[in-house]
């Protein structure tokens, strides 16, 4: 019987998926998302694993792919795979910016993603676009504009949920055992980082729906005038509040209690970086109750668990996902760039922010998150004035 015929692919792609096979073995090495460990592998051994896989690229791989989505799909994939809030970004999306302008418009959905899922609805804002199109809870967005998300990064699913008109957004949702199908249109849902309410015979409410640069400038300027004057307990409103700056959310946390340790990052190494909260505090005094949900993320749990134990503010919802974290962007040569975890959070108990979240005082039913239901859980704990 003859020697079965081999299928020549050219000789710079098998350079070029040699090259990205070695770099991803060594980085998943190293990385330890391999069953073994770089101390355990000696230097030879691993060479034999990368000429073991030359030859297979060689003599055995049949699909011939443009080098250039081989090269993005693979960094993709080994970035994505480290954590929520690591990304690589191929060259439109690292393009945009990174802070919000507030012209930006968006479906109304909030998503958390762990590498090898589909993303999962955690928020869906009242009155939004989502909302009303019939976006739920716990649906699974499967793709976003034709585009599948299995292997995306949770910034650069958020990045293509943002438009810049009301042109809507095309949704593929798992829900139980059916796919459905959503055409969901975009909108400008907040003209501004926060929202300060009275409503008549209610708690005052500020609602902070991002933590950008400059944010506690405008606080102090329109809201806290209010808040040291108040006659009746506010509540701050962190649901759906996933995005912003780290520092800005402490800045934030230290307008209501001043504290030399408000807990720490630790960095490579185990090295630990103390935060506090050295400032007066301006407003006078903490929240008497936070609103949380499983779409506070971020800079918003930052916040919320500086004031739950530091401050001993009761936090009103569901828990919440846990990614407390620094990054650090790097830009690469074809001008595409990779986000990389390069720090977590913890309370000064010790308690991490990362990857357990916060657990509230007081539940509120994961089916019934309506603002209504929430009033309904705060309302009994409000101190008699």
């Amino acid at each position: 019987m003859g020697d079965r015929p081999k299928m020549r692919i050219p000789k710079y792609r098998v350079v070029l998926l040699t090259v990205l096979a070695a770099a991803f073995l060594l980085f998943a090495t190293q990385m330890g998302l391999l069953p073994w460990k770089a101390s355990q592998s000696s230097p030879r051994t691993g060479f034999r694993l990368l000429d073991e896989l030359f030859e297979l690229i060689r003599n055995d791989y049949l699909e011939e792919r443009d080098p250039v989505q081989t090269a993005e799909g693979s960094c993709r994939g080994m970035v994505n795979a480290l954590d929520p809030l690591s990304a690589y970004l191929g060259r439109d999306l690292s393009a945009r910016p990174r802070a919000r302008t507030y012209k930006e418009t968006e479906p109304g959905l909030i998503v958390f993603k762990k590498y090898g899922m589909f993303p999962q609805v955690v928020g869906v804002v009242e009155d939004s676009p989502a909302a009303k199109s019939g976006v739920l809870l716990g649906d699974l967005v499967s793709a976003i504009d034709h585009r599948n998300t299995l292997s995306m990064s949770m910034t650069e699913i958020n990045l293509l949920l943002e438009g810049t008109d009301e042109t809507p957004v095309l949704l593929k949702v798992l829900r139980g055992n059916e796919s459905v199908q959503l055409s969901v249109p975009r909108a400008r849902l907040f003209s501004q980082p926060f929202t300060w309410s009275r409503p008549p015979g209610r708690p005052p409410v500020l609602a902070i729906h991002d933590f950008p640069a400059g944010l506690v400038a405008d606080v102090a300027k329109d809201v806290l005038p209010a808040i040291r004057s108040r006659k009746r307990p506010f509540v701050l409103d962190l649901r759906n509040c996933f995005g912003g700056e780290i520092e800005a959310a402490r800045e934030f946390a230290n307008l209501f209690l001043k504290a030399d340790d408000v807990g720490s990052f630790e960095k490579k190494g185990g090295i630990r970086e103390p935060v506090a909260c050295p400032a007066a505090a301006e407003a006078g005094g903490p929240p008497f109750a936070i609103w949380a949900n499983s779409a506070t993320m971020g800079p918003a749990e930052l916040v919320a668990g500086i004031l739950q134990e530091v401050g001993k503010v009761k936090i009103i919802g569901v828990p919440t996902p846990g990614v407390v974290g620094r990054t650090q962007r790097f830009i690469l040569k074809d001008e595409s760039s990779v986000l990389l975890t390069s720090a977590v959070f913890s309370l000064p108990s010790g308690r991490s922010l990362w990857g357990q979240g916060l657990k509230p005082d007081v539940a509120v039913p994961i089916d019934g998150q309506s603002e209504k239901a929430y009033l309904a859980k705060t309302l009994p704990l409000l101190p008699k004035l």
